[in-house]
């Protein structure tokens, strides 16, 4: 077979990384991607989120990634130690000229233990339908050029099969959560942090690959640790994040570091307030890129962007530019509300 080097750049990642999974620069702000224990685990009753990334821009076609998520707190009354979480999330990676992709869906349930007034520990479940897909039509072979230009009248020659590939997907995860209150009603003192560990395609499904084999999906184990640290009546506050992904040969390691200030409280009684903050930092994927990044909070609402700036070999061909990320996310109650006084777990 005589395939253009266009063929195998496109098919590179999907058929030899064997599907790496999707990643996200700011990944604090998509849970439901790093692990099923993270359902219904923050201070509230319903959150949503939705996130877009674009890669490799400068270079080609570029790869493009799309997340919505949602969760929620179920049976969250005071007087229980233990509740549940349940969420749905959905994703379409799409990577170059022919449209490479995969598209995901889950449904996630997760179990919320109360240990004390501020510890909490979960243990979470996902599992869900997945497809493959490709459009072979932007495709060139060298019998479709005529000595002079590529045309795509003529015949390419070639004998191959594109289907799409559907299978089912599972993965577990846990997570445990802390948080303490500020010391008085108009301190800022509060200290949050959660720690993950989550394990994806537990079954290995099986993937049939564009050239007749068959493959096995990569397992994918996730670390993930952030955390928020604010001392006395500064309005300031540090943020540091790590977020480590292990499948098959692949490594990803990726740390963080906002700096958040509170511009204005939320109202502790009236709700008259809403609440204003705003964060700066950045994250250094190892190897790879440095992503300086932005979020505000209004509210209820999160907003965040970032742009990652290539650092690896491949910036000679990038000029040293990766692609940017967005993402918006919405919490129900509004977290300026939760009383100084009492311990949040994010």
């Amino acid at each position: 077979m005589k395939a253009t080097l266009t063929l195998f750049s496109v098919l590179f990642i999907g058929l030899t990384g064997r599907s790496q999974d999707i990643h996200f620069t700011m990944f604090n702000a998509a849970p439901m991607v790093l692990n099923p224990g993270a359902a219904g685990v923050f201070e509230g009753t319903f959150r949503a989120s939705t996130n877009y990334k674009t890669q490799w821009g400068s270079i080609s076609s570029p790869y493009r990634t799309f997340s919505f998520s949602t969760d929620g707190a179920l049976f969250k009354n005071k007087g229980r130690n233990a509740y549940m979480g349940a969420g749905l999330s959905v994703y379409r990676d799409v990577a170059g000229t022919t449209n490479f992709g995969t598209t995901k869906i889950d449904l996630t349930i997760s179990t919320v233990l109360l240990l004390d007034r501020n510890n909490t520990f979960s243990v979470g479940l996902t599992g869900g339908w997945a497809q493959r897909t490709i459009s072979p039509g932007n495709l060139q072979w060298d019998a479709q050029f005529n000595g002079q230009a590529y045309d795509p009248t003529l015949p390419s020659n070639e004998s191959y099969i594109f289907e799409n590939k559907s299978y089912m997907d599972f993965g577990v995860g846990a997570m445990w959560a802390y948080g303490t209150a500020a010391s008085t009603i108009s301190s800022f003192d509060k200290v949050k942090a959660q720690v993950g560990m989550a394990y994806h395609h537990l079954a290995r499904p099986e993937l049939e690959s564009y050239y007749g084999t068959s493959e096995k999906m990569y397992s994918k184990f996730v670390f993930h640790a952030n955390m928020h640290w604010a001392t006395g009546y500064s309005k300031l506050a540090l943020r540091p994040r790590i977020n480590a992904i292990f499948q098959g040969p692949m490594r990803e390691i990726n740390l963080g570091m906002m700096l958040r200030y509170l511009v204005k409280d939320g109202s502790k009684y009236t709700g008259n307030v809403k609440g204003f903050a705003i964060g700066f930092g950045g994250y250094y994927r190892l190897g790879d890129a440095f992503s300086p990044s932005i979020e505000l909070e209004i509210a209820g609402l999160s907003i965040g962007y970032s742009y990652d700036f290539n650092t690896s070999s491949l910036r000679t061909a990038s000029n040293g530019f990766g692609g940017s990320e967005i993402y918006l996310k919405f919490q129900n109650p509004n977290p300026f509300f939760v009383f100084s006084r009492t311990p949040s777990f994010w």
